[in-house]
């Protein structure tokens, strides 16, 4: 021990960000990998062949176990790490039935898994031993690659409760060089693999037949992979089929990528798969669309589909904001009929929610479906009034009036929300319109209601109890039946002068028609044929008195003869 520790001395200094602790009966390393990576951490415990549990803590796993045997790895343990007979049978090791009677039989001899699965010639023991390898191979070039913070080694026997016995059992140890050696060679790939498959939530399906790898290997995971690439699981579900040859069919998939063997899944190929895989299993059905949407959220068949399985699966939450996303985008598109069944489902399954009806009533203004928008209008009031949201109230019920041509109890209505929401002087002006023109209809019952509405809500209001008081003692109509009788009066008057004035000016027009006359025959203007002079007089006489029964008559008929005398008199001229 002490000549080991002599070993490690050189390497084990404070510059390093390792301190060695005080002599204890088992020795304690600790540090942090930031300034000693793995490599050299690995390399001096082969070298001094320690044996004895390293613990490493990792970004998002927690804390990692590892045992070192005489400097080699042995065992990994993590949180959430699957057991080897798990691992036996995802990797096609084993069956489950026969992973099944081995564990029956082993509770019966004591034995180990291993050595009962051996025993029934299920498997060889060099089998189990290199899956169990491939896999510690695997997790440990993946922990040497992401690094680790502060580590622990403590020098001792196994310890208990933390490793798999299985593993435990098969004894399988690695070197550190042909380890390190391994973890970087997949470290240069791994660049390559992420520029072919970016992401692991990615799905995919076959684009055509691929080859067949050289590498016998790696065939082999081609030929298991191939089934699992039909667009239903994503990339680390692919994977997860492989948990003793992670980075193998990382690899296989970067290939099949790199060929165009394979390619992404369309959101209809995937809403088909889930329709169908939702028949039998509408869980994993949920979970495959909601990667579906995590790379298509505006696809507004996965938006159907999910509203579908969400609200079969009793998700009504989120059955409604599938659906409200989907009306929407239906709505953008101008699919109106499919919106409105859309919203109309989603009155049933949330019939409290503003969103709909106020989606609904915008539809239905557009469309020009009256009574559709008064109904939906009503079930909003409610919802707005409840948590007091008295002025959304009021603007629907201003909608309402507008629609209904003004009815009472929308108006009604109007008035109350406006003083509710704190603006009762809006409120009483809006009655007092309403109430007016009811009045000028002579409607005084009605309008009784209207002004009587006005003083409940503002008591102290003189002009509506003066009002309700002249309706009452009957004044009011009385006023309105003297403002007809003078308006007739009036009207009467007017017609008199109007007819007065009239007559004034048909005598005016009949004087002037008679000098008209006279001047011409004076004159001698139609014997002498001087025609367009005496045409010219009565020409005058109708610009002054155009709207003149005498000129509309007598004078227009005068101007018609002369000018057939005009033309006649003209044809002579120009006949020889």
């Amino acid at each position: 021990m002490e000549s080991a520790m002599r070993q490690l001395a050189p390497r084990l200094r404070p510059k390093n960000g390792v301190r060695r602790l005080p002599p204890a009966p088992h020795m304690t390393l600790q540090g942090d990998l930031s300034t000693l990576d793995f490599a050299g951490l690995f390399q001096n415990l082969e070298s001094a062949q320690k044996s004895g549990l390293l613990s490493v803590q990792t970004s998002g796993q927690g804390e990692t176990s590892l045992y070192f045997h005489q400097g080699k790895l042995a065992l990994i343990a993590y949180p959430g790490r699957p057991e080897l007979a798990e691992i036996l049978v995802a990797s096609g090791a084993v069956s489950a039935r026969e992973l099944e009677v081995a564990k029956k039989r082993k509770k019966s001899s004591k034995r180990p898994l291993t050595e009962v699965l051996t025993a029934m010639k299920v498997v060889e023991e060099g089998q189990l031993a290199r899956v169990a390898a491939s896999r510690l191979t695997g997790e440990a070039c993946e922990l040497i690659n992401t690094g680790g913070g502060a580590f622990v080694f403590t020098e001792g026997p196994i310890p208990r409760g933390i490793f798999d016995p299985e593993e435990r059992a098969l004894g399988i140890t690695l070197p550190a060089g042909p380890l390190l050696l391994e973890a970087a060679r997949r470290s240069d790939h791994w660049q390559m693999i992420r520029e072919r498959v970016p992401s692991d939530s990615t799905h995919y399906v076959i684009a055509r037949k691929p080859r067949t790898p050289s590498e016998p290997s790696q065939a082999q995971v081609l030929e298991q992979m191939l089934p699992l690439l039909d667009g239903s699981r994503s990339v680390t579900e692919i994977v997860a089929a492989f948990p003793h040859r992670r980075f193998e069919a990382y690899q296989v998939l970067a290939d099949l990528a790199e060929a165009q063997a394979i390619r992404l899944a369309s959101a209809t190929e995937m809403n088909k798969l889930i329709q169908e895989l939702s028949r039998h299993d509408r869980e994993r059905a949920m979970t495959l669309l909601e990667r579906g949407l995590a790379a298509n959220p505006r696809n507004l068949n996965l938006l159907c589909t999910k509203a579908l399985l969400a609200e079969e699966l009793g998700q009504l939450e989120q059955a409604s904001e599938a659906l409200k996303v989907a009306v929407h985008l239906q709505l953008e598109s101008g699919a109106k009929a499919d919106a409105r069944k859309g919203l109309d489902r989603l009155k049933e399954l949330g019939p409290e929610d503003p969103f709909v009806w106020e989606r609904s009533l915008e539809l239905a203004l557009q469309e020009g479906r009256s009574e559709d928008a008064l109904e939906d209008a009503g079930q909003l009031v409610e919802l707005y009034s409840g948590p007091g949201l008295f002025k959304k109230a009021a603007g629907v019920l201003e909608k309402m009036v507008e629609l209904s041509d003004g009815a009472w109890e929308h108006v009604k209505a109007l008035a109350h929300a406006r003083a509710d929401a704190g603006e009762r002087e809006a409120a009483v002006e809006g009655l007092e319109e309403y109430g007016a023109t009811e009045l000028a209809k002579e409607n005084y019952v009605f309008a009784h209601k209207v002004y009587a509405e006005i003083l409940a809500l503002d008591p102290e209001s003189e002009s509506a109890r003066e009002t309700i008081a002249e309706i009452k003692s009957g004044e009011l109509a009385r006023k309105k039946a003297m403002w007809r009788k003078i308006k007739a009066r009036a009207v009467l008057g007017l017609c008199a002068v109007g007819a007065l004035c009239a007559l004034f000016y048909e005598i005016l027009a009949r004087r002037a028609f008679v000098a008209a006359q006279l001047e011409v025959t004076q004159r001698g203007l139609i014997e002498s044929g001087r025609y367009a002079q005496a045409l010219e007089v009565y020409a005058q006489l109708q610009a002054e008195y155009p709207w003149a029964t005498v000129s509309l008559y007598d004078v227009r008929r005068q101007i018609a003869e002369l000018e057939a005398k005009l033309e006649t008199a003209g044809r002579t001229r120009q006949t020889p």
